[in-house]
Formats: structure tokens, sequence, C-alpha cells
């Protein structure tokens, strides 16, 4: 459960200033002792208690076309040296094969005719 800044901040306030004691902030307010341990400490550190603004996500979505390309240029290229080409890791290449369906089995020299 995500508390607002509000709420925290009243929280740490009435410890702080008001000289309420943990337990009673605990009952009161019906939180943990690691929360208010948490808040407290932020509040000490920081100055506030709101929480750190999330990493922009970085969104990594390897292109079908491209990655069919890179495989009819170089059919024997393995999953790493694909994947230097997207600068991504070797298993995530393997999971878009398995999406779009391609097989990397390589002895095509194999195949019979019936």
């Amino acid at each position: 459960m995500v508390y607002s800044v509000d709420f925290r901040l009243c929280v740490v306030k009435n410890i702080s200033e008001k000289g309420m004691t943990w337990d009673k902030a605990m009952e009161v307010f019906s939180i943990t002792r690691d929360t208010v341990r948490r808040w407290m400490k932020m509040y000490r550190e920081e100055g506030n208690v709101g929480d750190a603004p999330r990493k922009p996500y970085k969104v990594r979505k390897i292109d079908g076309e491209k990655l069919e390309k890179i495989i009819e240029h170089q059919p024997d290229a393995t999953l790493a040296e694909i994947a230097e080409h997207f600068d991504c890791w070797p298993q995530s290449i393997h999971k878009r094969f398995v999406k779009m369906g391609i097989t990397r089995k390589k002895n095509n020299a194999l195949h019979r005719e019936r």
C-alpha cells in the first residue's frame, strides 16, 4: 500500500514535533515499526518523506524486420552476435525468435526430401 506524502508527513511531524511515541503512532495510524523507522530516517537525512521519482522506462523492442535482414545477411551468426546489433542480451533475441516462429537450427545440409 502506498501512503500519501501528506499522511507520511503527518506521522513524522507527530513523532518529531509533538512528542508522540513510535508505539502510539503505530497504533493510531495503523502502520508498522519498520515503516515509521524508514520515514523518520528519510526525514532526517533528506528533509522530505516522498518516494524518489521512478526512472524512465527504456522501451527496447527488437524490430522484427531488422532482425530478419540480419539473419538473411548472416545466417551463421550466433545469438550473441545478433544481440550486439540491438545492444541487448542474447536471451532477448531468443525470445523474439520464439515469438516470430524462427528456429535456429544450423545444419541446413541435412534436409531430406520425402
